[in-house]
Parts: C-alpha cells; sequence; structure tokens
C-alpha cells in the first residue's frame, strides 16, 4: 500500500472552489444573460446538502489549530481569529472557497441563536445579495436579510476584532434612524 500525504487546506479547497465557479448562486461574476433561475436554486439546493459536512470539517480546522467552535456567538469572534489563520497562506481563490465555508458556520450561528432560515433571493437582480445564499426570518424587522458571505468577505478585507459580531447585532437588532432633521425646507 503506498502511503499519501494528508490533504493540504488548498487540496480541500480546491474541489469546493472548482464547484463554487460551476455554480451560479455563489458567483458574484455572473452575466445576467446567462442567469438560469432553474441551474440557481439546484446550487442553492446543493449548497444547503454540503452545509452539515462543510461545517463539520471547519470545526475540525479549528480544533487542530487549539480554536473551540462550539456554535455559541461568542464563538464568532473566535472565528474571526481561525479566518485570519487559514487565510493568511491561500491564494484569492483559495480564500474565497474558505469564506464560503466559514459564511455556513456564521450563517447557522444566526439560525440557531435568533431563528430565520436559508433562502436565496431571486427576484430583483439589482438586490446586493440577488443569488446568493442569505438569512432571512432572524430579525424584528421581517425584510431585512443576513448576507453572511458578504460580512466574511467584508471581514476579509479589512479585518477587525468583533466585527462579525457587531454586524450579526445590527443585523438582529437594526437601528432605524431619524433622518427627519435633514429635510430641506422650500
Amino acid at each position: 500500500m503506498k502511503w499519501q500525504r494528508p490533504p493540504t487546506i488548498s487540496d480541500l479547497l480546491h474541489g469546493l472552489n472548482h464547484r463554487l465557479r460551476a455554480h451560479s448562486s455563489l458567483s458574484l461574476l455572473d452575466s445576467v444573460m446567462a442567469f438560469n433561475p432553474e441551474e440557481a436554486q439546484e446550487a442553492f439546493e446543493q449548497f444547503l446538502i454540503i452545509m452539515d459536512d462543510q461545517i463539520e470539517w471547519l470545526i475540525e480546522q479549528a480544533q487542530q489549530r487549539g480554536v473551540d467552535l462550539d456554535g455559541s456567538l461568542e464563538s464568532l469572534d473566535r472565528l474571526e481569529t481561525l479566518y485570519t489563520l487559514m487565510a493568511a497562506t491561500l491564494s484569492k481563490d483559495e480564500q474565497a472557497a474558505l469564506r464560503v465555508v466559514f459564511a455556513r458556520y456564521l450563517g447557522e450561528t444566526v439560525c440557531q441563536h435568533h431563528g430565520g432560515k436559508w433562502t436565496l433571493p431571486l427576484d430583483d437582480p439589482k438586490d446586493i445579495s440577488f443569488n446568493m445564499p442569505v438569512i432571512v426570518g432572524h430579525s424584528s424587522c421581517p425584510w431585512l436579510e443576513f448576507n453572511p458571505i458578504h460580512t466574511m468577505r467584508a471581514y476579509s478585507l479589512r479585518p477587525k476584532p468583533g466585527m462579525i459580531q457587531s454586524v450579526v447585532a445590527h443585523s438582529i437588532a437594526p437601528r432605524i434612524l431619524d433622518l427627519s432633521d435633514l429635510v430641506e425646507e422650500d
């Protein structure tokens, strides 16, 4: 029996990254002309089907690095630490795939603590979350969507401790801004 090296993060993410490029529901670069709602829904269903396996893999990766992802809201700070550790040596494409895995954990944590469910907005191609998995029903504002993929992307671009928890908190209990003092008189 021939010995094989254990798979690296890059090896594990390569297959995921390939699937992400193949499925339009997770690509920000899709052209509107090529959009197929049936394919988008199928890709979303696949996103949900592999959710548990991806979260399990992420928790194992965390444990190997001494990070405890226990599903608590406090674990979101540790999620930031883990992302920073894991993404440091990856290519841009691998980081993009990794963010989707982290977004699954983030979204499921929000659902467990605040309710809500995953959905795929396909109504308005101009919507910032069009054709991307989001959480709805988690907030007192029924129309509010929480986009874990965008949240992880924002963190990756400007990592700041506590950012993810802050985004979640603002999504759960948004503050209504009073802009009445900005009204110009005629």
